[in-house]
C-alpha cells in the first residue's frame, strides 16, 4: 500500500494482519473491512493484530474475524477486539 499525490507528497504505507507471528499483507483497509493482498485461510473467530505502518510509524489494534477467511477470499470483515 502506498500513496502518491500530484503535488509530489508520498507516504510509505504498509498494512498487515498478524496472526500467531505470521504476517498477511493487506492491499487496503477502510476501518470495517480489509483487503488481503494474497489469499489465505483462517478459522471463524480468529484474532490477530491489524498492523498499519506509515512512514515507519506503526499503529496496531487487536481485531477479530467473525467469519474467518475462506480460500480465495480477499475482502474480510473484522471487529475491533482491543484498540492499542
Amino acid at each position: 500500500m502506498g500513496r502518491h499525490h500530484e503535488d509530489g507528497y508520498s507516504a510509505d504505507v504498509e498494512g498487515f494482519l498478524v496472526v500467531d507471528g505470521q504476517r498477511f499483507p493487506l492491499a487496503k483497509t477502510n476501518g470495517q473491512t480489509f483487503y488481503l493482498a494474497e489469499s489465505c485461510e483462517l478459522a471463524p473467530g480468529t484474532q490477530g493484530e491489524l498492523l498499519i505502518i506509515i512512514d515507519g510509524n506503526a499503529r496496531s489494534k487487536l481485531v477479530s474475524l467473525p467469519g474467518g477467511v475462506s480460500p480465495g477470499q480477499t475482502v474480510v470483515s473484522y471487529t475491533v477486539a482491543a484498540p492499542f
